[in-house]
């Protein structure tokens, strides 16, 4: 009998060039604890990339996610990160905090570069902390509406969805390698 799917993830973990100052501030703020921020780059196969878009109901074209692991003492103590999309014509980039069990623990708009009255409000982005990948993260059904907005909160939404499951199945792969 063949797997449903094969699991293959390459994680990747090396010193990386000085992140840019932007970086740093986007990171800092969402784990001002952390005195390190470790950028491990997932690479997802087509495969894997297929059955991730069918389980968070989206389209995913990127093929390659980094995760910045955010440690204090030794601990890790959360996850970030920076994902760029565009939304209607012109791109946003999310910040997306992650706590170490993976559940959301912020999601901050760094960039967006539509017309401002299309951007959610910071109060819009709050109902994502604690979300994880048991709810479902649909506009109209457990997310708010926003009234003029539809785009951009269904493309945070969408984004949360494929990037939490992409981090669990990260979680997966560290975990059959032993590593923390």
């Amino acid at each position: 009998m063949r797997p449903l799917f094969l699991l293959a993830i390459v994680l990747v973990s090396w010193p990386a060039p000085a992140q840019s100052e932007r970086t740093q501030v986007a990171l800092k703020s969402l784990f001002p604890e952390a005195e390190r921020f470790t950028p491990k780059d997932v690479f997802l196969t087509d495969e894997l990339a297929a059955k991730l878009q069918t389980l968070a109901r989206t389209k995913i074209s990127e093929r390659v996610v980094t995760f910045y692991v955010a440690t204090a003492a030794g601990k890790t103590v959360g996850y970030a990160i920076l994902h760029t999309q565009k939304v209607r014509t012109k791109n946003e980039t999310l910040v997306v905090g992650l706590e170490p069990d993976g559940r959301i623990k912020r999601i901050d708009l760094a960039v967006f570069l539509e017309p401002e009255e299309y951007a959610p409000s910071p109060r819009w982005l709050a109902q994502f902390q604690g979300k994880s990948t048991r709810d479902r993260l649909v506009v109209g059904d457990d997310l708010l509406v926003i009234s003029g907005a539809t785009l951009s909160a269904r493309s945070i939404s969408e984004a949360a969805r494929w990037l939490l499951l992409a981090f669990q199945e990260a979680k997966v792969a560290d975990a059959t390698r032993g590593t923390p």
